[in-house]
């Protein structure tokens, strides 16, 4: 049997404790991760805001173990505040009183002990500390980010339980607008859907490959969502000597294969994108008078965002407007999130389209316009002509996630055996990447430790990038020759 118990506070009590961004709509999606994934619905137990006080979430946590067997798995996720008081990691409830800390609020110790006279197989936490940092200057006691020493020390001394941080002590876990979401559930979410290959060992999530997606992932969004530098460092702690195998999603992905879109396993992780440079000067708020940037940095940065805000709002309109007629869209069926610092997205059901302006960091005279299509949910409206209408010429880049890390350097030396004609191969003294052409497609085949890239010298229809993308693909997963790259058909 599998139980999960998950915590989600987008509100508290106590005025001076803001609650998690979009916590209770990520406590559904998370729900609904695990159900299809052999959680029942009854085994599934969600606690928000006021019903998400220290008894009830105690007494939840008690029977849940007690009720354990040992073939059993449990899944605890907690979305709200950890912090230290008095040398002890707590969690804050609904009705935590600053003025009464040590009975308002459930220290870790006491969730540890829990975990430890369990009979569980396995027990995995999520902490998804919030979005802002809650320690002495936001209150009026003292506070102090959490005590990760005390953490690993459970963690790494127990064979059966592991835990994973949306953050390290002292950082934030960053919310996204445009995902409505917390950046780092987002990812964990997709890694439970079956739609992060990185995360997976053949159909099972294993601790590590999703510690490793998480860290790549949150990352890049990262990168993407802000226009200045934001840090957060996901964290596991425990399964330091094998990795813990959280789900096998073996039912999920075969059902998924035998639907009726059966181009959803190969298409979500696939991004299309385009990268392109243009002067400083030819930005529409560029004025007389005004000089450009010899250093990028965050003042140059925050400088081209605000000529170059317009530019991104007139984007996204035409964007928007664009996809509602193509696609027959309904004003609830698509979004824009314009965030006004340089970058925007267009929400859609089938897809995200976002753009972005960043200040060139080789040459700060520049800046680079990022395109980009991501979180497919829907791939077949890639293929079609509405979509081969709005973005004819937008894209040069599709990108795809492997599904296992790959050892450059053994494929290289496995390539350079093979003296195949047909397949010409570039890469770097390091072995951190190589760069195939291949005898009939004009795009060149750029593969690192953890993604494959289609570059094509021109933008390109999308339906000739996706269908050369699915064409390679197949060649890797059957090839008529050599093994390129071991990508398990999923």
């Amino acid at each position: 049997m599998n139980l999960a118990i998950l915590i989600v506070l987008e509100k508290y009590a106590h005025s001076l404790l803001g609650g998690v961004a979009f916590a209770n709509r990520n406590g559904v999606r998370l729900r609904e991760s695990l159900e299809q994934n052999g959680f029942a619905a009854e085994d599934c137990i969600v606690l928000t805001d006021q019903f998400a006080t220290k008894s009830a979430i105690e007494s939840r946590v008690r029977r849940a173990i007690k009720s354990c067997l040992e073939e059993d798995v449990l899944f605890v996720y907690y979305a709200g505040h950890t912090f230290a008081w008095q040398s002890t990691n707590r969690i804050a409830t609904f009705d935590t009183d600053l003025a009464d800390l040590d009975q308002t609020t459930i220290s870790l110790s006491w969730l540890h002990q829990q975990f430890k006279d369990s009979d569980c197989k396995n027990i995995v936490l999520f902490l998804d500390t919030g979005d802002k940092e809650l320690t002495e200057s936001s209150t009026p006691i003292p506070m102090e980010p959490w005590d990760e020493a005390a953490l690993r020390s459970f963690y790494e001394s127990s064979d059966r339980c592991v835990c994973f941080s949306s953050c390290k002590p002292g950082e934030v876990s960053h919310i996204s607008r445009k995902l409505q979401s917390g950046i780092w559930l987002n990812h964990l979410v997709e890694a439970l859907d079956g739609n992060a290959a990185a995360a997976l060992d053949g159909t099972r999530i294993t601790s590590d490959n999703l510690q490793a997606h998480l860290n790549q992932s949150v990352t890049r969004t990262l990168a993407t969502t802000f226009s200045t530098k934001k840090r957060q460092t996901p964290s596991c702690y425990g399964a330091s000597n094998e990795p813990m195998v959280l789900l096998d999603l073996e039912k999920l992905l075969s059902d998924r294969k035998a639907s009726k879109n059966p181009f959803a396993v190969l298409i979500g992780d696939v991004a299309l994108w385009s990268r392109r440079s243009m002067s400083v000067k030819n930005l529409s708020g560029f004025k007389k008078g005004h000089s450009l940037p010899d250093r990028a940095n965050h003042s140059s940065q925050t400088f081209v965002t605000t000529l170059a805000k317009d530019q991104v709002t007139e984007d996204l309109k035409n964007v928007f407007q664009a996809l509602k007629s193509a696609f027959k869209l309904k004003r609830a069926d698509i979004e824009v999130s314009d965030q006004g610092d340089g970058t925007g997205t267009v929400i859609t059901p089938h897809f995200n389209y976002s753009v972005s302006v960043q200040l060139d960091p080789d040459d700060p005279s520049c800046v680079i316009w990022s395109r980009t299509i991501d979180a497919i949910k829907d791939p077949k409206p890639l293929f079609s002509t509405a979509f081969a209408s709005v973005f004819q010429t937008f894209f040069d880049t599709v990108e795809f996630a492997l599904p296992n890390a790959i050892e450059i350097g053994a494929l290289i030396d496995s390539i350079e055996e093979a003296d195949d004609a047909r397949i010409g191969i570039e890469y770097d003294p390091e072995t951190t990447y190589c760069i195939l052409s291949v005898a009939g497609i004009e795009g060149r085949i750029r593969i690192t430790k953890r993604a494959m890239r289609i570059e094509y010298p021109k933008a390109e229809a999308p339906k000739l990038l996706l269908s050369s993308f699915l064409a390679i693909r197949t060649a890797f997963l059957s090839p008529e020759g050599i093994d390129l790259v071991a990508i398990e058909e999923l």
